[in-house]
Protein backbone atom coordinates (compact mmCIF):
# COMPACT_ATOMS: atom_id res chain seq x y z
CA UNK A 1 0.00 0.00 0.00
CA UNK A 2 1.20 3.53 -0.69
CA UNK A 3 2.29 5.89 2.07
CA UNK A 4 -0.63 8.19 1.30
CA UNK A 5 -3.50 7.65 3.72
CA UNK A 6 -6.73 6.28 2.35
CA UNK A 7 -9.61 8.67 2.59
CA UNK A 8 -12.20 7.79 5.19
CA UNK A 9 -14.75 6.24 2.86
CA UNK A 10 -12.10 4.10 1.09
CA UNK A 11 -10.95 2.82 4.47
CA UNK A 12 -14.52 1.96 5.48
CA UNK A 13 -15.19 0.22 2.14
CA UNK A 14 -12.04 -1.90 2.50
CA UNK A 15 -12.96 -2.79 6.07
CA UNK A 16 -16.46 -3.91 5.03
CA UNK A 17 -15.01 -5.94 2.15
CA UNK A 18 -12.60 -7.73 4.46
CA UNK A 19 -15.00 -8.22 7.38
CA UNK A 20 -18.31 -8.91 5.65
CA UNK A 21 -19.56 -11.10 8.51
CA UNK A 22 -19.70 -8.21 10.96
CA UNK A 23 -22.05 -5.26 11.22
CA UNK A 24 -19.55 -2.45 10.98
CA UNK A 25 -21.85 0.59 11.02
CA UNK A 26 -20.64 1.64 14.48
CA UNK A 27 -17.08 0.94 13.41
CA UNK A 28 -17.53 3.08 10.30
CA UNK A 29 -18.77 5.95 12.44
CA UNK A 30 -15.81 5.55 14.78
CA UNK A 31 -13.38 5.54 11.83
CA UNK A 32 -14.95 8.73 10.46
CA UNK A 33 -14.64 10.45 13.84
CA UNK A 34 -11.07 9.31 14.48
CA UNK A 35 -9.86 10.20 11.00
CA UNK A 36 -11.62 13.58 11.17
CA UNK A 37 -9.92 14.26 14.50
CA UNK A 38 -6.54 13.29 13.04
CA UNK A 39 -7.10 15.62 10.11
CA UNK A 40 -8.10 18.50 12.39
CA UNK A 41 -5.06 17.99 14.62
CA UNK A 42 -2.75 17.88 11.62
CA UNK A 43 -4.29 21.05 10.24
CA UNK A 44 -4.04 22.78 13.63
CA UNK A 45 -0.38 21.73 13.90
CA UNK A 46 0.33 23.36 10.53
CA UNK A 47 -1.41 26.58 11.60
CA UNK A 48 0.44 26.68 14.94
CA UNK A 49 3.83 26.18 13.28
CA UNK A 50 3.28 29.39 11.28
CA UNK A 51 3.82 31.21 14.57
CA UNK A 52 7.23 29.50 15.02
CA UNK A 53 6.08 27.48 18.01
CA UNK A 54 5.43 23.79 18.46
CA UNK A 55 2.07 22.30 19.46
CA UNK A 56 3.47 21.68 22.98
CA UNK A 57 4.54 25.31 23.23
CA UNK A 58 1.11 26.37 21.99
CA UNK A 59 -0.53 24.22 24.68
CA UNK A 60 1.73 25.74 27.33
CA UNK A 61 0.87 29.29 26.31
CA UNK A 62 -2.83 28.40 26.07
CA UNK A 63 -2.75 26.84 29.54
CA UNK A 64 -1.24 29.98 31.03
CA UNK A 65 -3.79 32.15 29.20
CA UNK A 66 -6.86 30.14 30.20
CA UNK A 67 -5.95 30.29 33.90
CA UNK A 68 -6.76 34.00 33.89
CA UNK A 69 -4.79 37.01 35.06
CA UNK A 70 -2.01 37.18 36.09
CA UNK A 71 -1.44 34.17 33.73
CA UNK A 72 1.02 32.56 36.13
CA UNK A 73 1.62 28.94 37.10
CA UNK A 74 4.39 26.87 38.59
CA UNK A 75 6.18 24.32 36.40
CA UNK A 76 4.47 21.53 38.38
CA UNK A 77 1.06 22.99 37.60
CA UNK A 78 1.96 23.26 33.92
CA UNK A 79 3.18 19.65 33.86
CA UNK A 80 -0.10 18.43 35.34
CA UNK A 81 -2.22 20.56 33.02
CA UNK A 82 -0.37 19.53 29.85
CA UNK A 83 0.57 15.96 30.81
CA UNK A 84 4.27 16.66 30.30
CA UNK A 85 7.37 15.46 32.07
CA UNK A 86 9.41 18.08 33.90
CA UNK A 87 12.29 17.51 31.45
CA UNK A 88 10.04 18.05 28.46
CA UNK A 89 8.57 21.17 29.99
CA UNK A 90 11.99 22.66 30.74
CA UNK A 91 12.93 22.59 27.05
CA UNK A 92 9.61 24.23 26.15
CA UNK A 93 10.00 26.93 28.79
CA UNK A 94 13.54 27.79 27.71
CA UNK A 95 12.41 28.28 24.11
CA UNK A 96 9.34 30.31 25.10
CA UNK A 97 11.47 32.50 27.38
CA UNK A 98 14.08 33.00 24.64
CA UNK A 99 11.27 34.19 22.36
CA UNK A 100 10.01 36.61 25.01
CA UNK A 101 6.65 34.84 25.31
CA UNK A 102 6.99 33.96 29.01
CA UNK A 103 9.03 35.09 31.97
CA UNK A 104 10.39 32.85 34.71
CA UNK A 105 10.76 34.42 38.13
CA UNK A 106 11.84 32.91 41.43
CA UNK A 107 8.84 31.93 43.56
CA UNK A 108 8.61 34.29 46.56
CA UNK A 109 7.62 31.62 49.09
CA UNK A 110 9.56 28.68 47.58
CA UNK A 111 13.03 29.63 46.36
CA UNK A 112 13.43 26.20 44.72
CA UNK A 113 10.56 26.88 42.34
CA UNK A 114 9.94 29.43 39.63
CA UNK A 115 6.76 31.11 38.50
CA UNK A 116 6.00 31.00 34.81
CA UNK A 117 4.12 34.07 33.57
CA UNK A 118 2.74 34.85 30.15
CA UNK A 119 4.25 38.09 28.83
CA UNK A 120 2.30 40.69 26.86
CA UNK A 121 3.96 39.39 23.69
CA UNK A 122 3.03 35.81 24.64
CA UNK A 123 -0.54 36.82 25.39
CA UNK A 124 -0.84 38.52 22.01
CA UNK A 125 0.61 35.50 20.19
CA UNK A 126 -1.63 32.94 21.91
CA UNK A 127 -4.76 35.02 21.41
CA UNK A 128 -3.97 35.56 17.72
CA UNK A 129 -2.99 31.95 17.04
CA UNK A 130 -5.89 30.51 19.05
CA UNK A 131 -8.37 32.65 17.11
CA UNK A 132 -7.00 31.33 13.82
CA UNK A 133 -6.95 27.70 14.99
CA UNK A 134 -10.50 27.89 16.39
CA UNK A 135 -11.85 29.58 13.25
CA UNK A 136 -10.28 26.91 11.06
CA UNK A 137 -11.59 24.11 13.29
CA UNK A 138 -15.08 25.62 13.22
CA UNK A 139 -14.99 25.73 9.42
CA UNK A 140 -13.81 22.11 9.25
CA UNK A 141 -16.45 20.92 11.73
CA UNK A 142 -19.16 22.79 9.84
CA UNK A 143 -18.05 21.13 6.60
CA UNK A 144 -18.04 17.70 8.26
CA UNK A 145 -21.49 18.33 9.75
CA UNK A 146 -22.83 19.49 6.37
CA UNK A 147 -21.36 16.39 4.73
CA UNK A 148 -22.95 14.14 7.36
CA UNK A 149 -26.33 15.83 6.89
CA UNK A 150 -26.07 15.42 3.14
CA UNK A 151 -25.05 11.76 3.49
CA UNK A 152 -27.85 11.15 5.99
CA UNK A 153 -30.45 12.81 3.73
CA UNK A 154 -29.26 10.77 0.75
CA UNK A 155 -29.62 7.54 2.74
CA UNK A 156 -33.25 8.31 3.63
Amino acid sequence: MTEQKLNIEELITRTKENWPQDNLDAGATAVRLIRSGDMMLSNSRNLIERFNITPAEFDTLATLRKMGAPYTLTPSELCKANLLSSGGLTKILIHLEDMGLISRETHVSDKRSRLITLTEKGNYLIEESMAIVLKEQEQKLSAIYTCLLYTSDAAD
